[in-house]
């Protein structure tokens, strides 16, 4: 029995991937900035198939882009094309989900501790022989390692030339200690936040300036600062004063009853964080086996 050559679809993969980026971050700029594809590669996608199925998906204007009805109709189905192939990756990967060798991960030292390290420990545990290199932004220039990272933790804007996967949204909060609040009183607004003992991390910058909600920033004078993220959230734990750092940093002292958060209403956007790697299909089995491991744990921290 011969089997009949289904006609071509008018579909692309890859243009349907370009549709939804722009459908989430509500423009073709915002999505070339998350780190989709370029812009101009997205414009291109989109245009192109449009063209193919002789209908209208994306109308662009000074406030972004809209999906027309078309395109939200197509929008369903992409999605859902979408999960299918990540779950087919996934499943057709089952049986080589062994890690060996060695990883080398870069993150920023103050998600070091509270994220990469509980996953590197657990993914040791199930798998002996994996050897595992975890560098600190802020340290690449001492430890100079003999080669580059296979993966990245990143925060905000991706390059346009990475491959990445999407973990979430990370929250950045402000933070004292009940004793600290007691004492001085909480803020509730930009004024009365003025009035305390702020701590600050250089990583956040070398200018003590805090970025808040609504585009609006503070100046200060710092009561201390202290370069280690770790450090400075201890400072906080014993009273120094208030932090602004990760959430997720203090979720456990905060469950501890050691910290409390103070003034949400100031709280900035929270930053978005990926997993980033170089070669794409062609990364080492390691690579694309770690990827898979340790995507859905990320991920369901920064719910958690």
């Amino acid at each position: 029995m011969t089997m009949a050559l289904l006609p071509e679809s008018p579909l692309r993969f890859e243009a349907l991937m370009a549709l939804t980026a722009v459908a989430q971050y509500g423009s073709v700029q915002a999505a070339a900035e998350a780190g989709c594809l370029s812009a101009p590669k997205l414009h291109r996608l989109i245009r192109t198939q449009e063209q193919r199925l002789g209908v209208i998906l994306v109308t662009t204007s000074p406030r972004g882009s809209r999906l027309t009805a078309a395109g939200e109709r197509l929008l369903e189905y992409a999605r859902a094309l979408i999960h299918s192939v990540a779950d087919a990756e996934t499943n057709a990967r089952q049986e080589h989900r062994e890690l060996n060798g060695t990883l080398r991960l870069q993150a920023p030292q103050a998600l070091m501790e509270p994220l990469l390290l509980p996953l590197m420990l657990r993914l040791q545990t199930e798998h002996p022989s994996l050897k595992v290199y975890l560098l600190a932004d802020e340290h690449l220039s001492r430890t100079h390692a003999a080669a580059p990272a296979h993966l990245q933790l990143i925060t905000g804007s991706l390059p346009a030339s990475v491959y990445a996967r999407s973990l979430g949204n990370l929250p950045i909060g402000l933070f004292a200690s009940p004793g600290y609040l007691n004492k001085i009183g909480r803020p509730d607004s930009l004024g009365s936040l003025a009035r305390h003992s702020l701590i600050h991390s250089p990583r956040e910058g070398q200018a003590p300036v805090w970025s808040l909600a609504e585009g609006q920033t503070h100046r200060f004078q710092p009561r201390l600062t202290i370069s280690s993220s770790a450090a400075a959230l201890r400072a906080a734990i014993e009273g120094a004063g208030i932090v602004r750092c990760y959430q997720l940093e203090a979720r456990k002292a905060c469950e501890q009853g050691l910290l409390e958060p103070v003034a949400e209403s100031l709280w900035p956007a929270a930053d978005t964080l990926a997993l980033t790697y170089a070669l794409g299909i062609q990364a080492p089995a390691s690579v694309r086996v770690f990827l898979e491991l340790a995507t859905p744990w990320l991920r369901e921290q920064l719910v958690g």
